[in-house]
């Protein structure tokens, strides 16, 4: 069910105006669109108005109108670094970035009960704490980097009905650590930002991600390219035992620079992994100004590099 906590974490959010502006919408009653909207936020965390537009039907106007709505309502929460609320300090429109709130949270329960009445099944819990909304700019701006991908990723994957998405999880699910061999046991611990698994035909491959913002020194680097490929040589028990055939590791950096930086650390580092489990090749680099919403499709096709090859593509 429902949960909430009050812990504090530094709020970075925009404050709603008092009641009586929310009447500017006249008499606010949710329709099936604004809870459609509240599911997709509350499935991604954090999302960008451009996201919400990409991702759900209607006239851009139309869900931008609904999104002040939500907002002055009291559904959604809007977030933004705080340099940006001043314009003192940083001119410009700001990045906004929608989260759900505590009412949000109830309507979808409510919502989600009501459709499980008629067939006699136990609704899915809404999994939501007061937490979510109090977080730092470092933690807001690396998980829309995240959320950007994935909804490129999902448009993409509309217009291309050969390639299905058919796993995408975020979160401690998706967390590991691998012994290290030698004379004092040690582990690390790799904690992906997602993992995700796609099929096209009756290929299916595998997939972590990790979103760099240029803020990990070379020493954690490392670390993370030794437990991914330990993790590979002594995969957990999928697929009946025998690991997962196909899987690489995704790097998005926020630009070129930071990416050749990244990779000439892998270069650098001696090859740990048996040569039958892949080499360096396991490790695939892109920036992310290489796809965006307006072409989609492009986070499909060959942009993506490893230490030895270039113009490599998920789809094959």
């Amino acid at each position: 069910m429902l949960t909430e906590t009050a812990r504090s974490k530094g709020l970075r959010k925009f404050i709603p105006q008092p009641d009586p502006y929310a009447e500017r919408y006249g008499r606010f009653t949710l329709t099936a669109r604004d809870v459609e909207i509240l599911e997709l936020v509350h499935r991604y965390r954090y999302l960008e108005a451009r996201h919400i537009r990409a991702l759900v039907g209607g006239s851009d106007q139309q869900i931008t109108r609904r999104l002040q709505g939500l907002f002055h309502n009291k559904y959604l929460g809007r977030y933004a670094r705080r340099e940006r609320m001043r314009l003192e300090l940083d001119p410009g429109s700001p990045l906004i970035a929608y989260g759900l709130e505590l009412k949000g949270a109830r309507a979808i329960e409510r919502h989600r009960g009501a459709a499980a009445v008629p067939i006699g099944v136990v609704p899915e819990p809404v999994r939501w704490k007061k937490d979510y909304t109090r977080r730092t700019d470092w933690f807001l701006e690396h998980h829309l980097m995240v959320s950007n991908f994935r909804c490129v990723l999902e448009r993409a994957l509309r217009e291309t009905p050969d390639t299905e998405l058919m796993t995408w999880n975020q979160g401690k699910d998706t967390w590991f650590r691998v012994p290290i061999p030698g004379g004092r046991k040690t582990f690390v611990r790799v904690a992906p930002d997602a993992y995700f698994v796609l099929r096209q035909g009756r290929q299916v491959r595998h997939f972590f991600l990790e979103a760099d913002r240029s803020t990990e020194e070379h020493r954690r680097l490392e670390a993370k390219f030794i437990g991914y490929w330990r993790h590979v040589q002594v995969p957990p028990d999928l697929e009946g035992g025998h690991g997962r055939r196909r899987v690489n590791v995704l790097f998005v950096t926020t630009g070129e620079r930071r990416m050749s930086s990244v990779i000439e650390t892998l270069r650098l580092l001696p090859k740990l992994n048996r040569d039958a489990l892949g080499g360096r090749g396991l490790f695939w680099f892109c920036c992310e100004p290489r796809y965006d919403l307006a072409a989609s499709e492009s986070v499909l096709g060959p942009i993506w590099r490893s230490a030895t090859e270039t113009a490599l593509s998920l789809r094959t």
